[in-house]
């Protein structure tokens, strides 16, 4: 048997080494692109690398990465939730109608919206999608029509204004130095982490989708998989209308308008492939990052806010395509 030599002497056999997965180009391309912007950013504008700059990318990215981490455990599951902006938006308005015109409590009105979105994440998506096998790309289009007219039903078309201490805290305050949105970003991040790289029910998110039938065989309840995905996704999607809520100080029936489109976005450039199966949070991570980098510049380039939507969808085209190349 013949070997090859690899650093620092180790000889690995023919048979393993075969089994290796080659080192391609695209594993690098995010990344390196991702720098290079950062690059170009502090060369041409002084303003990009300044300290009061990287805190408000990184705050204003907290709440879409909030949306992107329960978009990662769909799409790895083989699905994809084209809602949860309208849950954004419906959560919010269920918030502002209970809190400010019913005067129920803060932490009762908290756990109503979360609840709501879990439920309907679970429930309308999730068992809708497995149990009466409809592609999920219908059903999540039309909850986005339905959540997002629920949402001006709701509010009756018009914004509701909302003020709580504890709620403008949880979107405006600071621990210390460091704005409370990105502790909470970071905190959700980590548990979201943990849940998908240590729990059983992680494992099964990847087993499910790399291959739903051999997971099924394996006896893993692939229908109750993807309900819980729907389910953590809308939760994610609820709590982030929440914050939306606070950190805009009024219930708004656009609220979290293109969320979809840029947490599917920012998931698919992190390396979670749309097949599923393949990627992880952490790549979501940087996929935030860099949509939040790139509309930033764009606002300190100077170019008109009407672009943004633009570059969005540019992003997400290349995103698919870069996400093609990596199964190809």
């Amino acid at each position: 048997m013949t070997a090859h030599k690899v650093r620092r002497g180790v000889a690995l056999p023919d048979s393993i080494r075969e089994q290796l997965p080659p080192i391609r180009i695209q594993q690098f391309a995010f990344p390196l692109a991702l720098l290079t912007m950062i690059l170009i950013g502090c060369i041409a504008y002084p303003q990009f690398r300044t300290s009061a700059n990287v805190r408000n990318v990184l705050t204003f990215a907290a709440i879409p990465l909030i949306v992107a981490l329960g978009q990662t455990v769909v799409v790895l599951a083989r699905g994809a939730d084209l809602s949860v902006g309208s849950m954004i938006a419906l959560s919010g308005a269920v918030l502002g109608v209970l809190y400010a015109n019913k005067h129920v409590s803060l932490v009762l009105t908290f756990a109503i919206c979360i609840v709501m979105g879990i439920a309907l994440g679970a429930i309308v998506n999730g068992v809708t999608i497995t149990k009466f096998r409809v592609s999920f790309i219908i059903v999540t289009l039309g909850t986005f029509s339905i959540f997002r007219s629920l949402a001006d039903v709701v509010l009756n078309g018009a914004s509701i204004s909302v003020y709580n201490p504890t709620l403008d805290w949880m979107a405006n305050g600071e621990i210390g130095s460091i704005p409370v949105l990105i502790v909470t970003a970071v905190l959700f991040y980590l548990i979201v982490l943990f849940v998908l790289r240590g729990t059983t029910y992680g494992r099964s998110v990847y087993a499910v989708g790399a291959n739903p039938e051999a997971a099924r065989l394996a006896g893993i309840p692939v229908h109750r998989v993807v309900i819980a995905g729907y389910a953590i996704c809308g939760g994610l999607a609820a709590f982030a209308g929440i914050l939306t809520v606070g950190q805009l100080g009024s219930s708004q029936p656009t609220a979290g308008v293109s969320a979809e489109l840029n947490s599917l976005a920012a998931v698919l450039l992190g390396g979670t492939r749309f097949s599923g199966g393949h990627g992880g949070v952490t790549g979501t991570v940087m996929g935030v990052l860099f949509l939040g980098t790139l509309t930033n510049l764009l606002l300190i380039g100077g170019v008109n806010s009407f672009w943004q939507g633009t570059a969005s969808g540019l992003v997400l085209i290349i995103a698919v395509a870069l996400d093609r190349t990596r199964r190809d």
